[in-house]
């Protein structure tokens, strides 16, 4: 069930960047690398492992931290993956 959280979680970050809310190209072009690697974990057969070994959780806090447009979306992605125990 947690994961199904993180992909809901996980797609409104996917509209975030399809809707070009992140109006600075360096950041977006950070959330698109996690994005990428969040994707490829929710793939994966163990999406907590991997998303453990890459530290998105840690870049995540850093795109929270100091890009409030994706403030919200970042945090409820970071709640969903506390629920996994990541």
């Amino acid at each position: 069930m947690p994961i199904k959280k993180v992909q809901s979680e996980f797609e409104k970050l996917s509209d975030v960047l399809s809707e070009g809310l992140v109006a600075d190209e360096c950041t977006a072009g950070e959330l698109q690398k996690v994005h990428d690697q969040l994707q490829q974990a929710i793939m994966s057969g163990d999406p907590a492992q991997l998303i453990r070994d890459k530290k998105i959780s840690q870049q995540l806090v850093m795109f929270e931290e100091t890009n409030p447009v994706v403030g919200k979306v970042v945090k409820d992605l970071m709640n969903a993956l506390s629920g996994m125990g990541i």
